[in-house]
């Protein structure tokens, strides 16, 4: 990061290919036959990116119309992407009409209407809110259970499901859910995943595909517990013994799709201090990086780790960081700890290969985009460049309507 740091104006983003594969590799290792990864574009659309997932032989999940046109420039035929989301416009349906994705997780009644007056046929996947919500989550985000704007109750799938031949062009594959974001506990995750199971061998539908969604969480506090793989192994093991039990199941593809926990570890978002101050005995880091390339570590998961980049240093000191922007909204809401820092220092958040680049605030206050790097096969890469300023103009005009 350091020799990156001499060539690419900071800030900027730094991706560790080593670290992707790794990950995809061992959480693909703990699946059952027949179970198979989708990878959740949301959490880093880069082309480059997600060619690393592709060459892996995963599947993609994409949530808009740019998430598959970047799945497509990465390699990714239609047929091995699903596309979610609870709003399929028509930017999503004009794609949808050309390029047909392996299944959609349809979300509405006029979702399954617009897709069927497309005239083509279309595997589509319920989305399922069921009734239960598991406890013990921890920080996780719960995204079932409850009211919520995703997916169908469990009542109205089986309504649908008992009048589906009124969709001719569309063949009614199986269900997806998406239990919550940021779940840490395998056995939280296995509780809803079991319970999710349940429900489904409850309406007698013989499934062609199941996805159980992603959700799975990484640490952002120094030290936090890691997602326990033997568990979710085990786990999972059982989970297909039991599916293995029924017979219209013997023919079942299941899925998870996981984002943040496959891309998370593998970034770092890098910047400059730029300035060192005390006010009223607080120390303050004001850097020429903030909320508008990383809204996550300052605003919501706030505990993600910060570390010294160019040096070691000495003694330990509490921090709070300061972007460039002209808003209190740019500012640390928790103190980080580090040896002492000075005016010029590199410093790296880290755990921010998700939800990094993607989930910023861009045009926030005018401030340039930062450059993406990645280093993969020996060598690092430029794998999008610095703006300045231009992206804020590209598409702005003074025409009559």
């Amino acid at each position: 990061m350091r020799a990156v740091a001499g060539k690419v104006p900071t800030p900027f983003y730094f991706y560790d290919g080593l670290v992707i594969k790794s990950r995809y590799r061992k959480l693909k290792s703990v699946l059952p036959k027949r179970w198979d990864i989708f990878f959740a574009a949301k959490a880093n659309p880069n082309i480059a990116i997600l060619g690393i997932y592709r060459q892996l032989g995963a599947y993609v999940e994409t949530a808009s119309a740019g998430e598959m046109k970047a799945a497509f420039k990465a390699g990714f035929k239609a047929g091995e992407m699903a596309l979610s989301g609870p709003v399929k416009a028509c930017t999503e349906l004009s794609i949808i009409k050309k390029k047909r994705p392996a299944v959609i997780h349809a979300e509405s009644l006029e979702e399954l209407d617009a897709l069927n007056r497309l005239g083509i046929k279309l595997n589509v996947a319920l989305r399922v809110n069921p009734d239960f919500s598991p406890s013990g989550r921890g920080g996780a985000v719960i995204m079932v259970g409850g009211s919520e704007k995703f997916g169908f109750s469990t009542d109205d799938i089986l309504s649908l499901l008992n009048r589906r031949g009124e969709y001719r062009n569309l063949h009614f594959a199986g269900f997806h859910m998406y239990i919550g974001t940021q779940i840490r506990s395998s056995r939280v995750w296995l509780k809803a995943a079991n319970s999710f199971m349940k429900w489904v061998v409850s309406t007698r539908f013989s499934p062609e595909y199941l996805n159980f969604g992603g959700g799975l969480g990484i640490p952002y506090r120094e030290g936090g517990k890691e997602f326990d793989l033997k568990i979710f192994k085990s786990g999972l093991k059982k989970l297909a013994l039991r599916f293995d039990k029924h017979e219209r199941f013997k023919k079942t593809k299941f899925f998870i799709e996981p984002g943040r926990y496959l891309a998370g570890p593998a970034g770092v978002y890098v910047m400059t201090v730029v300035a060192v101050k005390k006010i009223r005995g607080k120390n303050y880091l004001l850097t020429d990086g903030g909320i508008h390339h990383a809204l996550f570590p300052y605003r919501v998961s706030k505990e993600y780790p910060v570390k010294l980049l160019n040096r070691t240093g000495s003694g330990r000191v509490s921090y709070t960081l300061g972007g460039p922007l002209c808003t209190t909204l740019d500012q640390g809401e928790l103190p980080v700890t580090l040896p002492e820092v000075k005016a010029g220092d590199l410093l790296g958040i880290f755990q921010s290969g998700a939800y990094g680049y993607s989930a910023s605030m861009q045009y926030f206050l005018s401030h340039p985009l930062p450059a993406e790097t990645l280093w993969n096969n020996g060598s690092t890469m430029l794998i999008r460049k610095a703006s300045e300023h231009d992206h804020l103009f590209v598409n702005q005009l003074k025409r009559k309507l």
